[in-house]
């Protein structure tokens, strides 16, 4: 596991650099050669469940947040049904009603960690994943 957890970081430094190189935006991430860890002023990140294909989502299906940083997502449910958002391990369990925005606010996490979302009503439902990366 842990190593699963290592290669996902590692893998996450590789693909935020690249992005930024082919143009997207990167307004409030700081990631220069100075600052190894990923560093965010985002205290609030925008998630939305929506339905695409049929299928449930959440959006973006990677979260990323910084190690020791108090952090919110505010997800807003576009469909027509009540879905569920939970993070199991972090004890996190919500109700999203349809058509509405909730705020959930994340624990201060001390260690970089993955960790599943899912649709605890609706288990069929696409996950997502939230990454806790290692602050500067």
């Amino acid at each position: 596991m842990i190593g699963r957890i290592e290669t996902r970081l590692k893998a996450a430094g590789l693909v935020l650099p690249l992005l930024l190189g082919l143009g997207c935006s990167a307004n409030n991430v700081n990631l220069t050669s100075n600052h190894p860890g990923y560093h965010s002023d985002v205290a609030t990140v925008q998630v939305i469940s929506a339905l695409v294909g049929g299928k449930n989502v959440f959006i973006p299906s990677t979260i990323v947040v910084s190690v020791g940083r108090p952090q919110n997502l505010s997800i807003f449910n576009t469909t027509d049904d009540p879905h569920g958002f939970a993070i199991e391990g972090l004890a996190i369990a919500t109700v999203l009603p349809a058509g509405e925005e909730t705020l959930v606010e994340l624990p201060v996490l001390q260690e970089a960690a993955i960790y599943r979302i899912n649709c605890h009503l609706h288990p069929p439902h696409r996950t997502a994943t939230l990454m806790v990366a290692p602050a500067d």
